[in-house]
């Protein structure tokens, strides 16, 4: 079993990995901390909250994180999220409450706890892990690593950028977290957009379909969170679900290791997660990211189908 925190942005499809590691055996969810992302703070925490008090969850703390990146405004994706970040979907205020600490406390604390057993799974900017290790640098070799969704990484015909011509959003949005955290020394796993958007692992309409035909109250959720997104894609790219999916069971995905830093200032390429391929310049020693490069499809769409639906 892997212990985890989750760091994330709910999200569309931060909402669905929520729903996968709760119910993954392989994984422990020692935490959830919140990032703005895909909207501002205030909603993503509440989506926090309202997504595991509806998955029954109450034993598990959620912090509140930073309220903005460490040196730039906020962005958000609502136009892709929708204005609340859960698509269509409505659920009820929570009786939940937030965890008294910040999210920096308590990573801090599960890493005091659980040392190299602990896993933080970042699934939206890494505005708060980049905070956690500027608070104590010691932290990259204390855990096991992160398992994280970021970048493009141009490694396949689909390492392209979906917020600018090379870079991917969650790396975009805190371009100066990225490059703390990828320089850091911590061990990295990334699914970026290179298999993330790779048809062949996308969430297929006709898929989509048959879940939401089961008429259970996840099956609904999972309609109302992705409906609009699937009919204006055609589709669903299953970016967030996939770093989850990664962290529980690794042995479905191929991975190459690069040395990758983060471009800050480019005027045309802030974001990018830049990897150096001179072949005389950098040792393989200098490798700082594992990059998944492959999946087995059909494993992960069952996986993440029964997983997320609840009924593994």
């Amino acid at each position: 079993m892997r212990h985890i925190i989750i760091d994330t942005d709910p999200g569309v499809d931060d909402a669905l990995a929520i729903m996968l590691a709760f119910s993954s055996p392989e994984l422990r969810v020692e935490a959830v901390t919140t990032v703005p992302g895909n909207a501002n703070q205030d909603k993503v925490h509440g989506n926090a909250l309202k997504l595991l008090e509806f998955l029954g969850v109450k034993d598990v703390p959620v912090a509140r994180g930073a309220e903005q990146p460490l040196l730039r405004k906020t962005s958000d994706a609502e136009d892709i999220h929708g204005k609340t970040g859960l698509g269509d979907a409505v659920l009820p205020e929570p009786r939940l409450k937030s965890d008294p600490r910040g999210a920096v406390e308590l990573i801090l604390k599960k890493a005091d706890e659980l040392g190299k057993e602990l896993t933080i799974v970042p699934i939206g900017p890494l505005t708060n892990i980049a905070s956690a290790i500027l608070a104590d640098p010691r932290l990259p070799k204390r855990i096991g690593g992160l398992v994280m969704m970021g970048g493009a990484f141009n490694l396949t015909p689909y390492g392209v950028g979906n917020v600018n011509a090379v870079a991917e959003f969650n790396v975009w949005h805190d371009p100066e977290a990225a490059r703390i955290v990828f320089n850091s020394g911590v061990p990295i796993v990334a699914a970026g957009l290179d298999v993330t958007t790779h048809p062949e692992y996308r969430l297929p309409k006709a898929r989509f379909e048959e879940m939401v035909k089961r008429r259970t109250r996840r099956a609904k959720l999972i309609g109302d969170l992705c409906g609009s997104m699937v009919k204006r894609f055609n589709g669903f790219s299953l970016h967030d679900p996939m770093a989850m999916s990664c962290a529980a069971d690794p042995t479905m995905f191929k991975t190459e290791r690069h040395r990758v830093d983060v471009e800050t200032r480019g005027e045309l390429t802030q974001g990018m997660t830049v990897i150096d391929r001179r072949p005389y310049h950098r040792t393989q020693a200098e490798a700082n990211v594992e990059v998944i490069v492959s999946v087995d499809a059909p494993r992960f769409l069952d996986f993440v189908t029964i997983r997320v639906l609840g009924e593994g």
